[in-house]
């Protein structure tokens, strides 16, 4: 049983990291954009991952784990939000561009959920948990195309 715990807290102590991303993407990505209603969906949804992340942490807990995740993100994380504060940069913080990046990035979370969720290995009572927070990142995912970037939906 302790091996089966382990996993899944290393499972979701990946999908912690990536919250935390999504979390300082969303803040970095909102200090990027100068239109004030893009900047509070950004906030919104950066409030939201943090949420996730910690609903993520009580479920190590109760497994008698401790979370790993330092509350800074992952490499490639990191990795995006440069890229995104170097787009912004360089397109005086162009807001398709940037928008984009989050695109990007709220894509790649989809697939790591959706990942952790088909995963056989994981309990019914986690992927419960996990289904419902994928179901609010592709819901900030449609928010972002069809709200924020109407000319942009069927990217």
């Amino acid at each position: 049983m302790e091996n089966n715990n382990q996993y899944a807290i290393d499972k979701l102590n990946h999908l912690i990291s990536i919250c935390e991303d999504g979390k300082m993407g969303y803040e970095n990505a909102a200090e990027d954009i100068k239109d004030s209603e893009v900047q509070n969906l950004f906030m919104k949804i950066s409030k939201e991952r943090a949420s996730y992340a910690m609903q993520l942490r009580n479920k190590i807990f109760e497994l008698g784990g401790n979370s790993e995740a330092t509350g800074t993100g992952g490499a490639l994380g990191s990795m995006h939000r440069l890229w995104i504060d170097m787009k912004a940069s360089f397109t005086s913080g162009d807001k398709d561009s940037v928008i984009k990046a989050c695109i990007t990035g709220e894509e790649a979370a989809v697939k790591e959920y959706t990942t952790a969720i088909a995963d056989d290995k994981l309990s019914v009572i986690f992927k419960q948990l996990l289904t419902e927070q994928l179901h609010g990142i592709e819901s900030a995912l449609a928010s972002i195309k069809l709200h924020v970037m109407p000319t942009h939906a069927n990217m």
